[in-house]
């Protein structure tokens, strides 16, 4: 009984689960909200902001979005690194670790005006991930992960 209320709790909230693989799961947000709140709701739903550390982890999360069919970085989703508080390089916010692994456009990061301080994933063309950075305050869908322990 409990479960099916979590289940339809997160499923009102315009969210859905991908499960494809084995090592994490995603829960896709179709909410679009700014970064800090993203955050917390991945908080408040007991998982994790997603953190892209490696190219096999790339690829999952492609895959957990792969039936997405909006194009352009305004119709992305939040990773959850940023240069807040350091301005110079990028971080996981959940973990406080650098970035070791990423996938920016080209030219990306360019910190527009000077006020891009997030992280985002979006498709350039179908199939085609790339990441770039964001005002934070910009309204986007969000993605947390669960790592099996």
């Amino acid at each position: 009984m409990n479960l099916t209320i979590v289940c339809l709790f997160i499923f009102s909230l315009g969210v859905q689960i991908s499960t494809q693989n084995k090592s994490s799961k995603y829960l896709i947000s179709n909410q679009k909200v700014p970064f800090h709140e993203a955050y917390l709701r991945c908080r408040q739903y007991g998982l994790d902001p997603v953190e892209i550390t490696s190219e096999e982890e790339e690829l999952e999360v492609e895959e957990a979005l792969k039936h997405d069919k909006e194009f352009g970085w305004e119709k992305g989703f939040y990773l959850f690194a940023t240069n807040l508080g350091n301005k110079i390089s990028y971080y996981w916010l959940n973990t406080g670790r650098p970035l070791f692994y990423a996938k920016f456009g080209v030219g990306l990061p360019d910190n527009v005006g000077n006020k891009e301080n997030c992280l985002q994933i979006f498709q350039a063309t179908l199939g085609n991930f790339l990441w770039n950075d964001v005002p934070c305050e910009q309204q986007l869908r969000f993605i947390c992960q669960r790592k099996n322990q």
